[in-house]
């Protein structure tokens, strides 16, 4: 039985390890779910009945006259929810089943009371949500589910053994919102399992089939994600995906040098009153720097000086692709370069240490750095004034700012 646990339980992890990719559902406009996000947890209790399948042999019914009464069922689940519309679970149900029948030639009915649980994983699937979009505080969510459940029995065949038997467990779970943390749960469920696993004793029925149906209602708790740390991300449910395109970063410089020469050449400009020629070529001079000084600071500091100056290309999430907004930022850091032909700059590349591996985050960093290398030298800059230089995951430039850290970035070294 511990093995099936932990084969069930796998079952459920390699489902949520979906969450890893860096890849989402474009229709779903999620952020990557992280593996310890949308998790929950439920518990359940109701009734339950059996129901037999026709047991026939040669046209004659085996069991006339059966039915069952209703008993009390239990369940208890670990819910992961990968996107807004599919999900896992790992349950345990059971408790109590009787039902009666009475065998051809036997004028009396018998009871048959059976004692059972069942461990299963089963694949959920969110209609509403499916249907209607993903929206965090809707009251009503209906999800269908199907699974894989192996079960155990009180009863026991003829060498004494309890029966078990593997089952397929189907339903559909509706789910009321209380709050962010809390839902009611309404569940509709149905295993089906062999008969033989209830002891159906015609040794014909041991291929027949048997229902173990079951409404419970209960209470669901999520909690809240691993994520909900940073501002940008609900702390439960799903992220909304809106992609930012950062056209530029650049490191804020240095103003005084321009700001002092400018005071400079105002202050000679009043020494030069009286002389016409001189004070026109100074007021040309201060009106030049004075519009280099404002354009330095709208380009949050593209006038500084060379060795103040870093730029940041930005990238989708798994992106290596330049976007077109960025074609000005390499033109323009192009253009510096070329001015500067006895000075040496590096481009480092950095991936968002939130999504993916970190073999597959060192490839992408790299790739990154040498897309931006490229694209530096079909814009004529010399090759041998760039180096290459990548990250991976491990260093970010921004720490706990994931979608800034899909950036390569452009330095003096």
């Amino acid at each position: 039985m511990k093995k099936l646990v932990i084969m069930l339980a796998v079952v459920l992890f390699a489902g949520s390890a979906f969450a890893q990719e860096e890849s989402k559902p474009k229709w779903a406009h999620i952020e990557t779910n992280h593996f310890w996000d949308n998790w929950e947890i439920s518990v359940g209790a109701g009734v339950q009945t059996v129901f037999n399948m026709p047991n026939t042999k040669d046209g004659v019914d085996l069991n006339p006259d059966s039915w069952s009464s209703f008993t009390p069922a239990f369940d208890v689940y670990v819910n992961k929810w990968i996107t807004p519309v599919v999900g896992m679970r790992l349950g345990f149900s059971g408790l109590n089943t009787k039902y009666y029948y009475r065998q051809v030639g036997v004028a009396e009915n018998v009871e048959n009371e059976n004692n059972y649980y069942f461990i299963h994983a089963d694949a959920l699937f969110n209609l509403t949500n499916w249907i209607c979009g993903y929206k965090a505080d809707r009251f009503f969510n209906a999800s269908v589910f199907a699974g894989v459940a192996y079960g155990s029995s009180k009863l026991k065949d003829a060498d004494g053994a309890r029966n078990k038997e593997w089952a397929v467990p189907v339903g559909i779970l509706t789910t009321y919102r209380l709050c962010d943390a809390w839902s009611l749960n309404l569940e509709a469920k149905d295993f089906i399992v062999r008969g033989h696993f209830n002891n159906e004793v015609n040794p014909q029925a041991k291929s027949d089939f048997t229902n173990l149906m079951s409404i419970t209602a209960g209470v669901t708790y999520r909690f809240a994600n691993k994520t909900s740390e940073s501002a940008d991300r609900p702390r439960r449910g799903f992220s909304a995906y809106t992609p930012v395109d950062y056209s530029q970063w650049v490191k804020k410089a240095d103003y005084s040098n321009l700001e002092r020469e400018k005071n400079d050449l105002a202050e000679e400009l009043n020494k030069a009153n009286g002389y016409k020629d001189e004070s026109r070529r100074l007021q040309k001079q201060n009106n030049e720097l004075r519009d280099e000084l404002a354009k330095a600071k709208a380009n949050a500091g593209a006038g500084a000086e060379i060795s103040d100056t870093q730029l940041g290309i930005f990238f989708k999430i798994g992106s290596t692709e330049i976007s077109e907004a960025n074609s000005e930022n390499i033109t323009f850091m192009a253009n510096l370069i070329k001015a500067n032909k006895n000075q040496k700059f590096t481009v480092t590349g950095y991936a968002d240490k939130e999504t993916g591996s970190e073999a597959r985050n060192n490839v992408l960093s790299q790739e990154r750095a040498e897309a931006v290398r490229d694209a530096l030298v079909k814009a004529g800059v010399d090759e041998n004034q760039i180096n290459v230089d990548y990250k991976g995951c491990k260093t970010e430039p921004f720490p706990g700012k994931g979608y800034l850290n899909r950036v390569a970035i452009i330095n003096q070294k």
